[in-house]
């Protein structure tokens, strides 16, 4: 986007996919690029509940994570636009599915495993890979996802796509569904 003209976004955006697709690092730059505010679900979850993500998953189980990340993500989205990066798993679930899907513009940022794993550091950060081969339960949950994550609105494959060519990418898809327009000016320069 050029820096000198501004944009008004209509809609949120809600990043999907799985974990290290670039939903936090795109959508931290997308939304300083628009000068809106950016949320990522994991770390509102962290923040109302207290404990970490691996804390909530082996005390209370994936079941009771899922409800709280919809009610997070159903609580962001009430406001005014902005860029939402969401867990990997969010999509999956039915009525969180639903709320993004009615109530934002949804991306899947699609990469293979390999990809993806190559972009994470911690791995005992992330509970669903933190036990066992990493690239396998990658490969098994990009294989049982892909069926949801195809329900995007928009699709963006992220594999050797540096940040600013996704960013063009996400912003061209978003300015043809018009949900990202250029402001018009009150005045004119002369």
């Amino acid at each position: 986007m050029k820096q000198n003209q501004n944009y008004l976004l209509s809609h949120s955006v809600a990043l999907i996919g799985l974990m290290g697709a670039g939903k936090s690092t795109l959508g931290r730059y997308f939304a300083r690029s628009l000068s809106i505010d950016f949320k990522d679900s994991d770390d509102e979850i962290v923040k109302r509940a207290g404990i970490s993500i691996p804390d909530i998953f082996e005390l209370s189980g994936e079941e009771k994570f899922r409800d709280i990340e919809q009610r997070v993500i159903e609580d962001i989205l009430q406001g005014s636009p902005v860029i939402l990066s969401t867990g990997g798993g969010a999509f999956i679930v039915p009525k969180t599915r639903n709320i993004l899907s009615n109530k934002s513009v949804t991306i899947w940022l699609r990469a293979e495993p390999e990809t993806l794993l190559s972009r994470m550091d911690n791995l005992h950060n992330r509970p669903l890979l933190a036990k066992g081969d990493p690239l396998l339960t990658l490969t098994n949950l990009s294989n049982e996802r892909k069926r949801y994550y195809e329900q995007a609105d928009v699709i963006i494959d992220t594999d050797n796509l540096p940040a600013a060519h996704a960013l063009r990418e996400l912003v061209s898809a978003l300015k043809d569904r018009n949900v990202l327009k250029l402001e018009k000016s009150v005045q004119k320069e002369l």
